[in-house]
């Protein structure tokens, strides 16, 4: 894990009182709260067409404006060539849409090949548990 630096800020009354209620209300502290909203708005600053979508205890990066996650795209053009253009059109998305999911990736590629292992295992799984639960009765 990276070190970290301690600093102080002032914000507005309510915006404290909001911040605690959502860190009540997240089960987090209002420390990692504020460092998790840091975070993702630098990397939206950097990354607009990419937003974060809850995902139990952690938050995935997938694309705005639809339901698709930044691995799933990254996957798909894996399985395209590791063509964009390909991808895009399988996807029914706009080119540009899967050029920010790169553009993403190249920026945090190791925590979304963490993102498409942890899926990938959960398919794996999912899988698994339907061919027995198929086989007891064939």
């Amino acid at each position: 894990m990276a070190g970290s630096k301690q600093f102080s800020v002032r914000v507005a009354t309510p915006v404290f009182a909001a911040l605690e209620r959502r860190a009540r209300e997240a089960g987090e502290s209002r420390t990692a709260l504020v460092e998790r909203y840091i975070d993702e708005g630098l990397r939206l600053d950097a990354h607009p067409r990419i937003w974060f979508r809850e995902a139990g205890a952690a938050r995935r990066p997938a694309i705005l404006g639809t339901r698709l996650d930044v691995w799933q795209v990254i996957e798909t053009i894996r399985q395209n060539n590791n063509s964009v253009v390909e991808a895009a059109e399988y996807l029914e998305v706009p080119l540009g849409h899967v050029e920010a999911c790169v553009g993403y990736y190249v920026e945090y590629k190791d925590e979304i090949d963490e993102w498409t292992a942890r899926e990938q295992e959960a398919a794996e799984q999912a899988e698994t548990a339907w061919r027995r639960s198929h086989e007891l009765f064939a």
